[in-house]
C-alpha cells in the first residue's frame, strides 16, 4: 500500500497533506484513535477525525474516501 499512498500523496501535493505515523513508536496515539487494523487511514480536516478506511483497499477507494470525507 505504501506506494499507492505515496502515488495518491504525489498527485495531490496542492490539495491535502498525507503523513505517515510507525504505531509501534505511538502507541498512545494508536489507542486514541483505535486503531484496529494495518493498514488504517485517517483523515483529518481543521485537527478533526472527518474519515477512515482500514486494510488494503485499490487506489481508488482511498481516494474517494479521502475526498468524500474532506468534502463534507
Amino acid at each position: 500500500m505504501a506506494p499507492v499512498v505515496a502515488e495518491i500523496a504525489k498527485d495531490n501535493r496542492n490539495t491535502f497533506a498525507v503523513a505517515k505515523m510507525n504505531v509501534a513508536q505511538s502507541r498512545q496515539t494508536v489507542g486514541k484513535y483505535q486503531v484496529r487494523t494495518h493498514p488504517t487511514y485517517i483523515v483529518f480536516q481543521d485537527g478533526q477525525n472527518v474519515g477512515r478506511a482500514g486494510g488494503v483497499i485499490s487506489k481508488a477507494k482511498l481516494l474517494q474516501t479521502i475526498l468524500s470525507a474532506v468534502n463534507n
